[in-house]
């Protein structure tokens, strides 16, 4: 199994940066394009429930993966995670929870980003890969969605 831990701080209060993380719809407008993951271009609920434990998640990416996540932690505005459920026409089958604390500091939030990852599915070359490189894919795209995140923090006050 694999594990990624990510921090930054982001010059807004922990309260605007929760409005953001926690609302599926805006999961676009901060995720990573650049990386060697597909990157989210849409964000959905699963249903009428938009807060809390047990909300659903829908991302559907650039080349049209959709993932469903579960919300398993709601701590407003101090904690997030949400866990996998499945992944439509997913090269790689894997399980994954992301979590995020966030935690006020002088200058605005500290940002503590964590993926838990574990591919489920059989052998293959790209399976290979990963393995070796996944923690590093992951960070790659943790640093730069968190980095576009700070950004869009600016853009919104």
């Amino acid at each position: 199994m694999g594990q990624v831990i990510f921090s930054q701080e982001i010059k807004a209060k922990p309260e605007q940066v929760w409005a953001i993380i926690s609302d599926v719809t805006q999961l676009p407008a901060w995720a990573y394009k650049e990386g060697r993951f597909p990157y989210t271009v849409e964000g959905k609920y699963g249903n009428s429930q938009t807060e809390g434990v047990g909300t659903i998640w829908i991302g559907i990416s650039v080349d049209g993966q959709k993932a469903t996540q579960k919300v398993t932690v709601w701590q407003p505005p101090k904690k997030l995670a949400y866990e996998l459920q499945e992944m439509d026409n997913a090269p790689l089958k894997m399980t994954q929870v992301n979590s995020f604390d966030l935690a006020e500091t002088p200058n605005g939030t500290k940002v503590t980003w964590q993926v838990d990852w574990e591919l489920t599915g059989g052998f293959s070359l790209t399976s290979l890969l990963l393995r070796f490189t996944g923690n590093g894919s992951f960070e790659e795209m943790m640093a730069g969605s968190l980095e576009n995140l700070a950004r869009l923090m600016v853009d919104h006050r």
